[in-house]
């Protein structure tokens, strides 16, 4: 967090430090979300952070594709979806009026490890927080890591939240 001054007004202004959240729907995103808003809370005054919970989703195939059986399938992944985003919206108002921090959701497109460093770069956030579902090697090795990769290649700090 960074003091400047107002050019207009002269008075010293707070910089806002934003604390990137990755999310999907599993409880350990659940997770990493209440750490962010309880470390945004606890280590931050009143208004000096906010958290920006990233949801990276999987695109939809193509409208053109979409004939028959495969736009119904298209039809129910897509509601599907949304129902899940506004499950996230609704834990991200719980945690913002429980620890008094605001926690904004963006869904973005695209593969979650590179949409999450992207975003780092686009918010300029001061920290990145994901979950980790503490997969062993073999599965690590097979299905990647998000967190690992964000640990190598993000431009701030990353925390991972392990479940208890």
């Amino acid at each position: 967090m960074a003091a400047a001054t107002d050019a207009a007004t002269g008075n010293a202004t707070t910089a806002t430090t934003t604390v990137l959240v990755g999310v999907d729907y599993s409880e350990h995103s659940y997770r990493a979300l209440e750490e962010a808003a309880r470390l945004a809370a606890v280590r931050f005054p009143p208004g000096a952070a906010e958290v920006v919970a990233v949801h990276a989703r999987r695109p939809l195939a193509p409208a053109f594709v979409a004939i028959g059986a495969v736009a119904a399938v298209m039809s129910v992944e897509a509601a599907e979806q949304q129902a899940m985003e506004r499950l996230i919206e609704e834990k991200a108002r719980q945690l913002s009026a429980q620890y008094k921090v605001e926690v904004k959701v963006e869904v973005k497109d695209g593969e979650a490890k590179r949409v999450l460093c992207d975003a780092v770069g686009e918010h300029g956030a001061g920290m990145l927080v994901v979950g980790s579902h503490g997969y062993g090697p073999v599965l690590r090795a097979l299905l990647g890591s998000v967190s690992d990769h964000c640990c190598r290649h993000a431009s701030c700090p990353v925390m991972v939240v392990k479940m208890p």
